[in-house]
């Protein structure tokens, strides 16, 4: 079984706002000392964080790349990713953070989306929004959560407009699958134990997932496990046979070999060659 011990510290929007379980808005600058000391830490969130800088530059480094925001940059990091703030933070911008369960009937993207440089109309739209859900949220009078929950949609869609195309049915079936490897990528490691979850056949999985990606249904899966193994490797304090052990590996060897196979290191030599290099110049 998985350890459930904590190997990146997490944060919880529960911890952050603690008024507020599933929703969250704020201002965001280097000003914000609690805030900044938050975001300056190696962290992950339980919670989907989009963003929206209105003047200045924010660089930060997510799941070990650099991410640079400049002024009317959209972007929304999703649960799960490793995030770190740069130090030379010197933007000022809006943090609406919310978990999947504020917008239960939308479907959710899985990993970074953006950042996106919106047009000035579009921005213009985007900040008054933002003011009526800071208002909204303040205020707390009757209706607040359905209307923050139908200005945030609408926020979402902006987004998605400039970073996805409208999914096919069948890329809608990758789509779905990609949230299942998210879950569940510990527990399970065969392509046939999601193809049973989708009530669909393997050959069927891998022809979609090849269509829409050029990759198997397999490789897919290992690429979650590697992302999961390197940001632990990076980040976390534990040793190599903790990880394996976490990541259902049963032998340090096989995860040796496993990683080495799909990275060209070792756990320990990625560990000891590329984490300084990554967290101090990730590009």
């Amino acid at each position: 079984m998985p350890r459930k011990k904590q190997f990146i510290a997490s944060q919880n929007l529960e911890g952050l706002h603690p008024d507020s379980h599933s929703f969250a808005i704020r201002i965001i600058s280097s000003k914000a000392r609690k805030e900044m000391a938050e975001l300056a830490d190696v962290h992950r969130h339980n919670y989907y964080m989009l963003f929206i800088l209105l003047d200045g530059v924010s660089t930060h480094i997510i799941d070990m790349e650099k991410v640079t925001l400049n002024a009317g940059d959209m972007g929304l990091i999703v649960p799960g990713q490793v995030h770190l703030a740069h130090p030379e933070q010197i933007g000022t911008g809006w943090g609406i953070a919310f978990t999947a369960d504020f917008l239960p009937m939308i479907s959710l993207p899985i990993t970074l989306q953006g950042p996106v440089t919106l047009p000035a109309d579009e921005l213009a739209a985007v900040e008054q929004i933002i003011c009526l859900m800071d208002k909204e949220y303040k205020g707390k009078k009757a209706q607040a959560v359905p209307l923050l929950q139908h200005y945030l949609s609408i926020l979402l869609l902006i987004l998605q407009r400039h970073t996805a195309e409208t999914p096919s049915a069948n890329k809608s079936l990758l789509i779905r699958y990609r949230e299942l490897v998210a879950t569940h990528y510990l527990e399970w490691t065969k392509p046939a134990q999601y193809a049973e979850a989708l009530h669909i056949s393997v050959d069927y999985l891998n022809d979609i997932v090849r269509q829409h990606s050029g990759q198997t249904a397999s490789s897919l899966i290992t690429e979650r496990r590697i992302l999961e193994a390197k940001r632990l490797l990076l980040h976390a304090a534990e040793s190599v046979k903790e990880i394996a052990w976490h990541l259902q590996f049963n032998e340090v060897s096989y995860f040796n070999r496993f990683f080495k196979q799909h990275t060209g290191y070792t756990p320990a030599a990625f560990r000891e060659n590329i984490r300084d290099k990554s967290l101090s110049d990730p590009e």
